[in-house]
């Protein structure tokens, strides 16, 4: 493995019954990246709850600091899928990687933070021109919230605004209350905190992008070609997790936490409040992935006349979904799912 990739350690015991079937069989090896954020829980339920085993899959998970590293490891064949944040594996299918994206794993989550007095001024979009931004560069809300000032009339290429590109979200965090930003681009856990640490949240990104896409199930092509039944159970292992994130608030919580070294609190204020916009779930979400490739145009993070939707296979999950949904047609999270894919794909 590369020097960016941790193994968790976490080997607890699962709390679901096996399926005897999978149990009595060889498990299929699976390497699975991931990034230390309440936005990738589908992979700590699957894992914890054991449905991974339950789809005959041994799944193991390993830690990255960031997006490019987990793409670089997936493109290397050292991890054989990856849930990383959009602008990843887009960036590389531009580049002329073969990449497909088989699913999702969230979305919502990023917010645009500033001081609380400046409120009233930085609700809006318009009213950036002339300021300064704190973001991370090729992140979910960097993108899409250039794209939103393009939209706006404020060109941040010719001068209209300023961003200053850091390397996290505690980085943007932290310029912004030195006061030398006028507002800073973040996401979870650090929305959940934002207000304990005296700013306040001046827009989320889902006003700027309804329904945004964030990280999705990444694979290579040669890997599905492969073996496709293996991704359907993949993603089916995850379907059965988003059904008990759905249905079980404190035990997700408690699972989340041995993966993400946050205080409770804030994992349980972002993913169940009211307010929250982050959403997980594993639809590929493929006309939002869409949008979001045509925005990496626009604003000319990248250049291509490669057909995005040749790199998405909304195939994969929806023959999982299918098939849940026949061993269990009262389950109402699965006819969610199935209602949305309509919808989104």
């Amino acid at each position: 493995m590369s020097a960016g990739i941790l193994l968790t350690g976490c080997d607890n015991k699962k709390d679901a019954a096996v399926d005897g079937a999978a149990s009595a069989k060889k498990l299929d090896k699976v390497n699975v990246g991931y990034l230390a954020s309440p936005e990738h829980l589908l992979y700590f339920v699957a894992k914890e709850k054991g449905f991974f085993e339950q789809e005959g899959i041994d799944a193991e998970l390993f830690l990255f600091t960031n997006s490019a590293e987990g793409l670089n490891a997936t493109i290397a064949n050292k991890l054989d899928v990856g849930s990383f944040g959009v602008s990843a594996p887009l960036a590389f299918v531009a580049k002329g990687a073969d990449v497909v994206v088989i699913g999702g794993q969230n979305s919502g989550a990023c917010a645009l933070v500033c001081a609380p007095e400046r409120y009233d001024e930085l609700k809006d979009i318009r009213n950036y021109r002339g300021k300064k931004i704190a973001s991370v560069r090729l992140s979910t809300a960097d993108v899409i919230f250039r794209g939103a000032l393009i939209d706006a009339g404020i060109d941040w290429r010719k001068g209209d605004a300023t961003i200053t590109e850091m390397e996290s979200p505690a980085a943007t965090m932290e310029a912004l209350k030195k006061g030398t930003v006028d507002a800073a681009l973040i996401w979870t856990p650090f929305v959940a905190m934002a207000e304990d640490m005296g700013v306040k949240v001046a827009m989320y990104i889902t006003e700027l992008f309804e329904n945004n896409v964030c990280c999705r199930q990444a694979v290579m092509r040669s890997n599905l070609e492969q073996n496709p039944e293996l991704w359907q159970r993949f993603m089916a292992a995850l379907i059965k997790a988003y059904d008990f994130y759905q249905t079980n608030h404190e035990e997700t919580i408690d699972i989340t936490a041995k993966y993400v070294k946050v205080d409770k609190k804030y994992l349980d204020k972002e993913t169940y409040a009211a307010d929250a916009t982050m959403v997980c779930s594993p639809d590929p979400l493929k006309k939002s992935v869409n949008r979001y490739w045509d925005i990496m145009k626009n604003t000319g993070f990248i250049k291509t006349a490669i057909d995005i939707n040749a790199h998405i296979d909304t195939r994969v999950y929806q023959a999982a979904l299918d098939r849940l949904i026949k061993e269990d047609p009262g389950n109402k999270n699965y006819a969610r799912l199935a209602t949305e894919f309509t919808a989104n794909n």
